[in-house]
């Protein structure tokens, strides 16, 4: 097929980060959201059962939830709904399927992608969209209406790492830039976010209706799904790695004569294997991968998830307080799209002084280990500060000299969140899309983040022990270990590289990927059907 022309890839690319930010990952937004969640009063019947149930030994002290809204006209009463840790805890729960089911759904997802294209893909999340934002537009407080939350937030979630498969391959239309376009598109999955924080915003300060903007929600899904079928090819778009084939070719002729002076006329006539699906994701080096992406993708939910526990906490439950450190935390969210083309341009980087020799395979995932390094340290420094902000603050100021509730110390924590969660999602699609065959890019993909949901499955435990302890402190500690050893990920790739770089760019552990440069990129040569840079 022709390639794409210069202008069309960049309205390709400015439709994909659009709609990254206003569809993908807006579950993570989830802070804002249950703010006005609990200002309507969702689930504060939980509150009202427990002050009833007087003859149980630990009942949780209420509150009452700020009764005020401010408007851009005056200062208008709102209904008091009484907020309590049960209520916390419901609320908690529906994020926690939510995201579960977000992760769940990116396998199928990518199978989707890789069997039926990017057209069907597209199709099935602007509609899961629309629905979803319909569901949370018709909720209420009252029963059982109340409950049409779980399903319109499983949708959200879901819509979360499809939005992301149908965007990403646009980053194949980037030749040598395609690492820091990739990081720019799941960089916009970071900061979509915004949408619920605009949401809140527009509650608060201009009492807009929370049903109202949500119909507005769905009725954006349209103009996406029109681009579905004017802009995008009904595959997907890969990349024409001419340069890198022509390089392979003249690797596995060394090796095919390698082979044929040392075993005859048979190896000779050997053809190099291509790898597998089955072959990649029995791997020792992914499913290392998948471990460190699922310890990754357990702390942004943990955090996130705990976030308006953590903020009560250090504000000693004063809703002002937490309201405005969402907003602050919402921002600095928003932000993941500006921080994760430094991702990006660390891989090229990396990509560029390890491909002296010209891209290969071994020099592709050798790149990636700068990018895990900064992953681990920022991840364990946002839960050794957040470890700290719900120790004993007088303890911790003492011996440390840091007051961790303090604005410049939580600002720092923020910081931290949003560079790691930017290296955490951009560094796994970049790895994943320059370390395996680009036919299972999609699979791939959905794999990772269908373990990492099964292993945010922890979350329920992890919340019940919050819930017994009174505090997030252990749950923190917990979370800080498991990113300690993440560590051991790019110190097992480097191994691993050094290891194929000794044998001539062969991999170690299969005998099928004994010439894997050509298999790995033999597969790249589009179809009829496919778009191709």
């Amino acid at each position: 097929m022709p390639a794409v022309r210069f202008e069309k890839r960049f309205l390709l690319l400015a439709i994909s980060v659009l709609e990254m930010l206003l569809f993908s990952g807006i579950i993570y937004g989830w802070t804002s959201l249950v703010y006005i969640l609990k200002q309507e009063g969702y689930f504060s019947d939980h509150c009202e059962t427990t002050s009833a149930n007087t003859t149980q030994q630990n009942t949780q002290v209420i509150k009452l939830v700020n009764c005020q809204v401010i408007t851009n006209t005056s200062t208008q009463d709102a209904p008091c709904y009484p907020a309590c840790l049960e209520q916390d805890e419901t609320l908690t729960q529906v994020f926690a399927i939510s995201v579960v089911a977000s992760q769940v759904a990116s396998l199928f997802a990518g199978i989707a992608l890789d069997y039926f294209g990017l057209r069907f893909i597209r199709t099935c999340f602007s509609v899961m969209m629309a629905t979803a934002a319909l569901l949370l537009g018709f909720s209420t407080r009252e029963y059982p209406y109340v409950y049409l939350v779980y399903p319109g937030m499983i949708l959200v979630g879901m819509c979360a790492n499809i939005t992301l498969l149908a965007n990403v391959t646009v980053g194949n239309l980037f030749g040598s830039r395609r690492s820091t376009v990739i990081t720019i598109i799941t960089g916009s999955f970071g900061s979509s976010p915004v949408t619920f924080l605009v949401q809140k915003m527009l509650y608060v300060h201009f009492g807009v209706p929370f049903q109202h903007m949500c119909f507005a929600l769905a009725c954006l899904s349209v103009p996406s799904l029109l681009a579905t079928f004017t802009l995008f090819p009904k595959r997907k778009f890969l990349p024409n790695s001419h340069q890198e084939k022509r390089k392979d070719s003249q690797e596995t002729e060394k090796l095919q004569k390698e082979n044929k002076s040392g075993a005859g006329v048979e190896s000779g006539t050997a053809r190099p294997n291509e790898e597998t699906f089955v072959q990649v994701v029995t791997s020792r080096l992914y499913l290392l991968h998948l471990a460190y992406m699922s310890v990754m993708n357990l702390n942004v939910i943990i955090l996130v998830g705990t976030a308006n526990i953590w903020f009560n906490m250090v504000t000693g439950n004063n809703n002002g307080h937490v309201s405005f450190w969402t907003d602050v935390f919402g921002f600095f969210q928003v932000s993941n799209v500006l921080v994760s083309p430094l991702c990006g341009f660390v891989y090229d980087l990396g990509l560029r002084g390890h491909a002296y020799r010209g891209p290969t395979m071994t020099s592709r995932r050798r790149a990636a280990v700068p990018v895990f390094i900064i992953t681990s340290l920022t991840s364990s420094l946002v839960f050794f500060f957040a470890t700290l902000s719900v120790w004993d603050t007088s303890s911790v100021e003492s011996s440390t000299g840091l007051l961790m509730t303090s604005a410049p110390d939580m600002l720092l924590t923020f910081v931290l969140h949003v560079v790691s969660r930017a290296f955490i999602y951009g560094g796994n699609t970049a790895f994943i899309a320059n370390s395996f065959p680009a036919k299972h890019l999609g699979r791939l993909i959905g794999m990772s983040y269908l373990v990492a949901g099964l292993l945010g499955l922890l979350q329920y435990p992890l919340i019940g022990w919050i819930k017994a302890a009174g505090s997030p402190f252990y749950v923190y500690i917990f979370v800080l270990v498991l990113s300690v050893v993440t560590f051991g990920h790019p110190i097992y790739i480097s191994y691993h590289c050094r290891d194929v770089s000794g044998k001539d760019g062969r991999h170690p552990s299969q005998s099928s990927l004994g010439n894997p440069v050509n298999g790995h990129l033999k597969h790249e040569a589009c179809d009829s059907k496919e778009t191709c840079v």
